[in-house]
């Protein structure tokens, strides 16, 4: 398949769509676990029926055990890697293992770094828009408030306002710049 091509750009954007979303869910699922989020909430349990199937092989191996659920972070990573695989075949290239794994991994602590950007984003707006306990948007609070944790240590509230979350939107992407940055140079330069 050539990319150049309108039918190859479309099965290209296509398939990063349909690797995009599924790794986007399983992100989610990670996150969700490693927050505690309440497993009754709809949107909770619609995550954990989709993505079960996927992770099942890969429980076996890792079995989630407390709040790390390894097991979507692996799948993701064969996801990832068998994407890598697939638009180097598409291209006629062909990478090395090395490569493959630190361009997938790269490529899913980029995402699930941007989740948390976005979760953090999303959760300071309803603090504004709909301040106080509310059972439709509680699940952003869940998911961010462990992430602002150990920020919150250090930074302390200025006048009444917590700006809590810019500081850990500054360090998520400073961190995506500098250290996965490097990261993804160490990767092109395998491509040579």
């Amino acid at each position: 398949m050539e990319f150049a091509s309108p039918i190859g750009q479309g099965g290209l954007f296509l398939l990063q769509f349909i690797t995009g979303l599924v790794i986007f869910v399983l992100m989610l699922r990670f996150l969700l676990r490693a927050t505690y989020a309440d497993w009754h909430h709809p949107i909770v349990k619609f995550i954990a029926k989709v993505t079960n199937p996927l992770c099942a092989p890969f429980n076996k191996i890792l079995p989630a055990k407390g709040r790390w659920d390894w097991s979507a972070i692996l799948t993701a990573v064969v996801i990832q890697s068998l994407f890598v695989v697939l638009i180097g075949y598409l291209s006629a290239r062909s990478f090395s293992v090395p490569f493959i794994l630190l361009a997938s991994t790269t490529e899913i602590a980029n995402q699930l770094l941007d989740m948390m950007f976005w979760l953090i984003i999303i959760q300071a707006v309803l603090s504004w828009v709909s301040p106080g306990y509310n059972p439709n948007t509680a699940i952003f609070d869940q998911l961010t408030q462990p992430i602002l944790a150990p920020f919150r240590r250090f930074v302390p509230a200025m006048g009444g306002i917590d700006i809590t979350p810019i500081v850990a939107i500054l360090a998520i992407k400073l961190f995506q710049i500098v250290i996965l940055g490097s990261l993804t140079q160490v990767a092109q330069q395998m491509i040579g």
